[in-house]
């Protein structure tokens, strides 16, 4: 019987450091990251100049939601772009320019919502797999 307690709490030890390292990897790379060769054109849903551009300590980024043909497929996304300038609206065209992903001091912006009664927060474009890019013309 001790020996099943202590088996039972060693097991429930070990899951609950597994689930603490998920918990962190998550936190540390929190987007699903596509991979786009060269240029491609997106139907802006919405965007966000993030204010945190203004802070010289970390590496901010502005979000862009839209839509885009990945191969044979229409699929929504989100861009992330470092410090954008200006804010498109719904229903703009624009070109994405993929750039390389950052890979320090990323200051992402989270959302807080209640779910079901239950507060829950979320890193903000996240529901979509992302890409970083730049502007490179609107059309």
């Amino acid at each position: 019987m001790k020996s099943r307690l202590f088996l039972m709490l060693i097991l429930s030890c070990l899951s609950f450091g597994f689930s603490q390292q998920t918990e962190t990897a998550e936190k540390e790379n929190p987007f699903n990251y596509i991979e786009m060769k060269g240029e491609f054109d997106l139907l802006v849903d919405f965007s966000m100049v993030n204010p945190e551009c203004a802070s010289k300590n970390s590496n901010p980024y502005s979000v862009i939601i839209g839509t885009t043909v990945i191969g044979d497929y229409i699929e929504r996304i989100t861009v992330l772009v470092p410090c954008l300038s200006n804010q498109f609206i719904q229903g703009d065209l624009i070109t994405i320019r993929p750039l390389k992903t950052p890979k320090k001091n990323i200051v992402y912006t989270v959302r807080t919502y209640n779910k079901d009664g239950k507060e829950v927060s979320e890193v903000f474009g996240t529901e979509f797999k992302a890409i970083w890019g730049e502007v490179a013309a609107v059309l």
